[in-house]
């Protein structure tokens, strides 16, 4: 990589050594955590401020190797659902715990099955601690802490040793694709170095200086790669609350656009993602683009459903057919996008 350029300075003057007329510099952010770590530090802190929990949606950028980069599953710039978790030593359990609950939570609203994903304890490798920063005591102590709350919280984890960060063991959750590969996403790290190398403390029962210990979490991890992983577990056929668009209704003829607007109108007001395809296409041809896109619920409306006041449903999981009347059609979308699957 090259170093770090200038403010209006372009790469290829920085490569024939031209300097900038602005003299900051900028680089690229490749974590959230120190600067977490800098909004800890503007005030003391005492024993019943902990503990305390900073989360941010926030872009970083890692130089990945063009052989590396697939899709959306592993790009340079990715935004992250980034948190540290800043407690005391008699608050790390419970804090881990919370952490896991909110993970599990997430994947099975998401309709992911136990059996999608796997947990993984990351440690140290005992045989090349070099590669590693903090003492022994530390990472020991870290280690059993995390592990028991696997046990504990009754975790189908596998151990990997050597796949710990540098600073502290992390329990990583890693998703399958319907190729069978794993894409880790969810990760919860339990950092005792940090603290300790930017100075953070807090004033205990006793008056004295401690160190907290701090906890990284990050439950869709990149969220690119979680949508990339979406879309394939879902194989583009999504459940209707989290389909992008819930709805097509498709007039048979121009003469019945002005019903499918008030059906639109009414489904919008209920905040439903929805579209009227009026385009100058065949009518077969907007039905077969619809079930190509999978919408979940095409409506159709011609004559019989302008008088009727009422739409013909298609269901693209189903593929039942049938005619409902347009309040009763409304009812039901409000009844089934609250996030079942």
């Amino acid at each position: 990589m090259y170093p770090p350029m200038e403010v209006g300075q372009s790469l290829l003057d920085q490569k024939e050594g031209k300097v900038a007329e602005e003299s900051e510099q900028y680089l690229m952010k490749p974590m959230n955590c120190p600067f977490h770590v800098e909004i800890y530090n503007t005030l003391p802190k005492s024993y019943r401020d902990l503990p305390i929990r900073r989360c941010e949606t926030g872009t970083v950028y890692r130089f990945e190797k063009k052989g590396q980069l697939s899709g959306l599953m592993r790009v340079r710039g990715f935004t992250q659902d980034d948190a540290h978790i800043i407690c005391r030593k008699d608050q790390v359990v419970d804090e881990l715990k919370r952490v896991v609950e909110f993970i599990l939570f997430m994947y099975e609203a998401f309709g992911f099955s136990k059996d999608a994903v796997k947990v993984y304890l990351s440690l140290r490798d005992p045989e090349n601690t070099k590669k590693y920063v903090g003492d022994d005591e530390g990472w020991e102590f870290t280690e059993k802490v995390l592990e028991h709350v696997a046990q504990d919280m009754k975790l189908d984890y596998t151990r990997e040793l050597g796949e710990a960060a540098f600073y502290g063991p992390k329990l990583d959750f890693k998703v399958k694709d319907v190729l069978g590969r794993e894409w880790q996403c969810s990760t919860l790290q339990f950092d005792f170095n940090f603290p300790g190398r930017f100075d953070m403390t807090f004033t205990n029962e006793k008056g004295e200086e401690e160190r907290p210990y701090m906890l990284h979490r990050a439950l869709f991890g990149s969220f690119e790669r979680f949508i990339g992983v979406l879309i394939e577990h879902y194989a583009g056929a999504f459940p209707l609350w989290l389909a992008p668009e819930q709805v097509r209704i498709i007039p048979v003829a121009d003469a019945f656009i002005g019903h499918a607007g008030k059906v639109e109108r009414e489904l919008k007001e209920k905040g439903l993602r929805v579209s009227i395809d009026d385009g100058h296409e065949s009518f077969g041809k907007k039905i077969r683009n619809a079930e190509i896109q999978k919408v979940p619920y095409i409506l159709i409306v011609g004559e019989k459903e302008e008088k009727a006041e009422s739409v013909s449903v298609r269901e693209f999981k189903t593929k039942e057919q049938y005619e409902m009347g347009v309040k009763e059609f409304v009812e039901k979308m409000e009844e089934i996008r609250g996030k079942k699957l």
